[in-house]
């Protein structure tokens, strides 16, 4: 967790040492009370007793009890309100660069599967709350211990000794011990936990269809299986530490009631024996707590190493280095000669290809679902590795130039557009941050999309939300369409543009498209099932075909 800590730039370090020492207070006051309190009592009540009780001192005793029970409830509040602030600050330095890292390492545009998504969010929660549950109770736990052990230390050294070494075994060796001895246990239920989950979604997801195929009975009954074996797991894990806490329980009375035997053979006074019992019983009750700082020590520490590993990902690694990359004032013309091209390194190759784009240019590529052409497209926006030379920007190798240079020039209209919570303004500054409300409406009168933003009341300031899209899904492909126009790239990549459109309003996007190339010259590469028959006057036209 340091490891993550010291990546991320040490962020809040102030905050959470601050926080570590409001713990450490915390847990130290607390054994202040009980140990004074006591003392207090057993003292005056022994004052009483002898006849000595009007010249017992009551005051600072008193005066002692109650700035430990204000210092406890003032520090723990108080390590709350800091902790949570710095951890907050921790999960506000960690997610973004965790997206930045992901991104830079990012093949295509292929979202993060299912799986490998829920294991990064289960090590984000799991880092992020590792100060909460490590740290934390562990500063409190090691004073409160300290104090008690300054409590029976004054009692009876012997004692005392004793007390050093029961807390150094409940309180580190044996916990240490049933980490390791649960850590095959805890990597079993991990993968039991992603099995079931997986299991359980799939028959959520297919529930209807399994249903008809009756096989619905049978997939429950597998998912059932899964969740079964994952509480066995789970139970595996936690089985040594409900042992350690019985154990650790017992220590602590065993101890208490020695402290006090020996007051009596040693002479030490019962009043401090007391004080120092009643610390002692307290402070094991607290180190019963190292069991869950070590189980989540444990799991926390496993989660920031996957993330660190994330963290210090290198970039693409067909990226070349900045130092020695050659810089781009333009793509074209970009030539393809006999391009091989792989959606994943495990997928089958695609090609050969060859072709050139040049300005003023539509090429279309057609193909099958499935066959390669958004691939293809990628390849081209340099989001995959390709062979040296099969690919030229210009004069320029394509393994000469960086990612970031291609993107500069080239943008993409998917089939399937994603929106951020914002307004519709935010959605197309997101391609030029400093565009005009007047480039905007210009870029979704290109896109024929001005008419249905113009519709609602809201205009511009029409809200997007995560499951509320004020547009249908053509509606929204147009307006992403306008999105990637609003970048004024060189080369503009549609993915299915005219799917479901009438032929009216295909003819008039294709006119519009036509004259927006035209005028630079840009090209445009179109990707499609068919070739697309709406009119583009004026662009010199060429095809692919990708073969299903």
């Amino acid at each position: 967790m340091l490891k993550l800590w010291r990546l991320l730039g040490k962020p809040a370090k102030v905050r959470f040492a601050l926080a570590l020492l409001l713990s450490a207070l915390a847990g130290a006051s607390s054994i202040v009370l009980l140990g004074l309190s006591g003392w207090f009592l057993t003292a005056a009540a022994m004052a009483g007793v002898s006849g000595a009780g009007y010249v017992f001192n009551h005051l600072y005793p008193s005066a002692g009890v109650r700035g430990a029970a204000f210092s406890r409830v003032l520090t723990r509040y108080g390590e709350q309100l800091v902790g949570h602030d710095a951890t907050l600050s921790l999960s506000a330095k960690l997610r973004p660069d965790l997206f930045s890292a992901s991104a830079a390492t990012q093949r295509g545009f292929t979202s993060m599967p299912a799986k490998e998504l829920s294991t990064l969010i289960d090590d984000v929660d799991a880092a992020e709350a590792g100060f909460l549950r490590v740290f934390s109770p562990a500063a409190a736990v090691l004073a409160g211990v300290l104090v008690a052990l300054a409590f029976v230390f004054a009692s009876d050294w012997v004692s005392g000794l004793l007390a050093l070494g029961a807390f150094v075994c409940t309180g580190w060796i044996f916990p240490a011990l049933a980490v390791s001895h649960s850590h095959h246990a805890a990597e079993a239920h991990a993968h039991q936990t992603e099995l079931a989950r997986e299991q359980t979604s799939r028959l959520v997801e297919n529930a209807i269809e399994l249903d008809i195929l009756g096989a619905l009975g049978r997939e429950a009954e597998q998912a059932r299986s899964v969740l079964e074996e994952q509480i066995s797991a789970r139970d595996a894990i936690e089985a040594p530490y409900r042992n350690l806490g019985a154990f650790t329980a017992t220590t602590g009375l065993a101890l208490a009631l020695l402290v006090i035997w020996r007051s009596g053979e040693v002479g030490s006074g019962i009043a401090m024996a007391t004080g120092a019992a009643l610390a002692l019983m307290a402070a094991f009750e607290s180190t019963g707590a190292m069991l869950k700082v070590f189980d989540a020590r444990s799991r926390s520490g496993v989660a920031a190493e996957r993330l660190a590993e994330r963290l210090q990902a290198h970039e693409a690694s067909w990226d070349p280095p900045l130092e020695t990359a050659t810089p781009l004032n333009s793509l074209f013309p970009v030539s393809a000669t006999g391009l091989m091209l792989q959606a994943a390194p495990s997928a089958p190759m695609i090609g050969p290809l060859s072709f050139t784009i040049h300005p003023g240019m539509l090429l279309q590529v057609i193909g099958p679902s499935g066959s390669g052409k958004t691939t293809l497209a990628e390849v081209l926006m340099r989001l995959h590795p390709v062979s040296p030379g099969m690919l030229r920007y210009g004069d320029v190798p394509a393994e000469n130039v960086r990612i970031a240079s291609v993107l500069a020039y080239a943008a993409i209209s998917p089939q399937f557009p994603a929106f951020l919570p914002g307004t519709l303004a935010d959605q197309m500054r997101l391609s030029a941050p400093e565009a005009s409300e007047a480039d905007i409406w210009d870029a979704l009168h290109l896109a024929c999309a001005d008419d249905l933003v113009a519709a609602k009341p809201e205009g511009l300031n029409i809200r997007f939300s995560e499951g509320d899209l004020p547009f249908s899904g053509g509606e929204l492909r147009r307006i992403g369409l306008a999105r990637a126009l609003l970048a004024k790239p060189e080369i503009l990549i549609l993915d299915e543009p005219f799917a479901g459109l009438e032929p009216a309003l295909a003819v008039r996007l294709a006119a519009n498209l036509s004259r927006w190339a035209a005028q630079v010259p840009r090209s445009l590469l179109l990707l499609a099932h068919k070739p697309v028959e709406a009119p583009f006057d004026g662009l010199k036209q060429d095809t692919v075909q990708i073969p299903g």
